[in-house]
């Protein structure tokens, strides 16, 4: 589904900014596996390439020619080897990375190579400002994660973005993170709702608030 005559909603839960063939995904939370097997829980660990799944599954369809991460890259604060398997992952895909707008999981930061890019106040892609979304932004189009938006579909729930006015705010891409339903809270009541369908995004009518 096109929006704003220059975004492209995909599926894969993420964005594509086409004029730049910018891909803006959020709350991708690598090490997810990893860190509840550490707390004792019994779940198959993950690789980055299968975490990054979607990601690859879409490049393969559409032109994405770099890409930004507006927050939460990592689950559990920088980790270099998810890193490292991430950028060869995009290498691979010959995809970009523009950087990371740190979200409130990005911890240890100061850790990073120097010559990763990390946008503390946001990144400015054409007349846009990603963010990650934890924080007030007073941009006038934005676009931000941090929500994990859904809606609850014959029991279940299902990620969606939502819109309302200049403002987008993706789903999480991680099939991990639970998402919060946006039908129940009275902060969503005025966005628009665009939920993931199997492989199309399609407008949703918001339901009663409960």
């Amino acid at each position: 589904m096109r929006i704003f005559n220059e975004w492209l909603l995909l599926p894969q839960r993420f964005a594509i900014h086409e004029p730049t063939a910018t891909a803006v995904l959020a709350d991708v939370h690598l090490g997810y596996s990893a860190a509840r097997q550490r707390q004792g829980d019994a779940i198959p660990g993950r690789s980055v390439h299968e975490e990054m799944a979607a990601l690859i599954q879409a490049a393969r369809i559409h032109e994405v020619r770099a890409l930004v991460v507006a927050g939460d890259l990592f689950e559990r604060g920088f980790d270099g080897k998810l890193l490292q398997s991430f950028l060869e992952l995009l290498d691979g895909l010959h995809i970009r990375f523009v950087g990371l707008v740190p979200g409130n999981h990005d911890r240890g930061l100061p850790n990073a190579p120097n010559d990763m890019s990390v946008f503390s106040d946001g990144y400015e892609l054409s007349d846009w400002r990603i963010v990650h979304g934890d924080q007030s932004v007073d941009a006038a189009k934005t676009i931000m994660g941090h929500w994990h938006p859904a809606i609850r579909c014959k029991g279940r729930k299902t990620p969606c973005f939502l819109r309302r006015g200049t403002h987008l705010i993706l789903p999480a891409f991680s099939t991990d993170a639970a998402g919060a339903d946006v039908d129940v809270e009275a902060r969503w009541h005025e966005w628009e709702r665009f939920a993931i369908s199997g492989e199309r995004v399609a407008a949703i009518k918001r339901k009663a608030l409960r």
